[in-house]
């Protein structure tokens, strides 16, 4: 009789720890996002992600060494303790700053990458094909760097420290290589010369700067013009002045 109320009491036992179980895995299944993330770790990567956007702003605004760990963390509404446990360090969040905007751009640009490059590749381009392919090209990028979606603070970002590089730089530079390499290739072929010269790679930096002034010098560009802002009419008539340097520059350089 004693072994059959141990049985007994071991099948209850396990009947209820089974059930626990169940219900364990119930509540883990509601805490889950439609892709499988748990909550935590949905609230965790908005966190960081917006530990990376503050510190964009501030470290354009104030420079790597006048900002301090505490203001990001306040204006991002996170704990102190937040950067050392996502990023290791100051500088491990300034590096991440630096990759979200290099992954940003070129990510907004990677279609126009993909246009160029296949047309590159075809056979038998022509000339006049390739300058088209090639205007074409430094308007898409235009429009990435003039579109709304692209916050003031990149450029500033970015202008820090093409004045005074960091590690950081070799982080952008090697986002926006891909960029440079197309440009120059295209290059290379209006005007004849080898894609090494540096002749080549010289003109295509004073082409792409054509676009590049509008982040950079936005400010003495709106002056300038008497905008207010750049939006649609202005970023097309920029577009339109471009093709038109562009054909300028090209048309009958080799």
């Amino acid at each position: 009789m004693y072994y059959n109320y141990e049985i007994i009491r071991l099948i209850y036992l396990s009947t209820k720890l089974s059930t626990k179980v169940n219900e364990m895995t119930k509540l883990l299944n509601r805490s889950k996002s439609p892709f499988g993330r748990s909550a935590c770790q949905d609230r965790s990567e908005r966190t960081r992600q917006r530990l990376i956007e503050v510190a964009v702003e501030v470290f354009s605004e104030l420079g790597y060494e006048a900002a301090s760990t505490r203001t990001i963390v306040e204006r991002a509404q996170a704990n102190l303790v937040s950067i050392p446990y996502y990023f290791g360090s100051k500088q491990g969040l300034y590096h991440a700053s630096a990759e979200y905007i290099g992954a940003e751009i070129t990510g907004r640009f990677r279609p126009a990458c993909d246009r160029a490059r296949q047309g590159l590749a075809q056979p038998g381009l022509s000339r006049h094909q390739t300058l088209e392919l090639f205007t074409e090209f430094m308007v898409d990028f235009a429009h990435v760097m003039l579109g709304t979606g692209a916050p003031d603070c990149w450029g500033q970002f970015i202008l820090r420290e093409q004045s005074q590089p960091t590690e950081a730089f070799d982080i952008l530079h090697a986002h926006f290589s891909n960029i440079v390499d197309i440009g120059i290739e295209f290059v290379s072929r209006l005007t004849g010369r080898a894609i090494e010269a540096p002749a080549t790679r010289l003109q295509f930096m004073t082409t792409i700067s054509m676009v590049l002034f509008t982040r950079t010098n936005r400010a003495s560009l709106l002056r300038t013009m008497e905008w207010k802002s750049i939006g649609v009419d202005e970023r097309h008539l920029v577009e339109e002045i471009l093709r038109q340097n562009m054909h300028a520059l090209y048309a009958h350089s080799a």
